[in-house]
């Protein structure tokens, strides 16, 4: 069954009353200077960049980017902080965007629908999305949109499927309070969630290139419970420390069951732009 005009004025007008009750205040998490908060805020984008740079040998100021799904811009400022040439952050919601202009004037926004990107094909050199995909209603088509208008590659940080994310992950997320917002609020999304195979699978039948490069990096990802843990050996560094041990334990010997991943898109058939 296709996806009506209903379904996605619905799905929009949600997102819209959700961001009109926040904020800048609300949203100045994204950029706290307390180092366990930024190591936790920022481990799996920093994952995502640093494999990009390793796996093409070119560095962030050499990209122009395109922040899928991107909110008010918390992926967007790390794209930026990492010196990306041009950051661009795209959202459903204009409310999203507008307080995104508010906590980072260096961001350049657009109000796109991530399952169709407004955007000609080769747009940007990197496109990337952080737990965006899983809750579009089409969301292999989403990454297909991704695919379409990147250049050079595409970083996808989502869930991974597995017997712990089935066992203990969410299966249905609410975008908004039913109670205050009226049938806005009845908007819900499937959690899909991808693996390596299926990534791989998707990525090569949109692309019909044999010698596109398809990684998938598996981890765990449990922030609110690895700080509760950190918190409570120490503040400051002592938590970071306490922080970090806790994920190289689980991503040293527990790894293949991560609950998170991040999936790097090279294309082979586009070299990127000039600097």
């Amino acid at each position: 069954m296709a996806v009506s005009a209903y379904d996605v004025e619905r799905l929009q007008e949600s997102y819209e009353h959700s961001y009109s009750r926040s904020s800048r205040v609300d949203w100045e998490f994204h950029d706290t200077t307390d180092p366990l908060m930024r190591y936790l805020r920022d481990r799996r984008l920093q994952i995502a960049i640093d494999h990009l740079c390793r796996r093409t040998g070119q560095m962030p100021g050499q990209w122009t980017s395109l922040v899928v799904c991107g909110g008010v811009g918390g992926e967007g400022t790390y794209l930026a902080n990492r010196g990306f040439r041009s950051v661009v952050v795209s959202d459903f919601s204009e409310n999203a965007l507008q307080i995104c202009r508010q906590r980072d004037p260096r961001l350049d926004t657009v109000q796109l629908n991530a399952e169709a990107l407004a955007v000609p094909d080769n747009s940007y050199d990197i496109v990337l999305v952080q737990d965006g995909l899983h809750e579009l209603r089409r969301p292999v088509l989403g990454l297909t949109e991704m695919l379409r208008v990147a250049r050079r590659g595409v970083a996808v940080i989502e869930p991974h499927d597995g017997v712990v994310a089935r066992l203990l992950g969410t299966v249905w997320e609410r975008h908004d309070d039913a109670d205050s917002a009226g049938a806005a609020g009845k908007a819900q999304n499937y959690v899909f969630r991808w693996n390596a195979r299926f990534l791989r699978d998707v990525a090569r039948s949109y692309l019909l290139d044999e010698v596109a490069e398809v990684d998938v990096l598996r981890f765990w990802d449990h922030n609110v419970t690895i700080r509760r843990l950190a918190e409570g050996v120490g503040r400051g560094r002592v938590g970071l420390t306490a922080a970090k041990a806790t994920y190289r334990a689980l991503d040293g010997g527990l790894w293949w069951m991560g609950n998170a991943m991040v999936g790097i898109i090279l294309k082979a058939s586009n070299e990127s732009s000039e600097t």
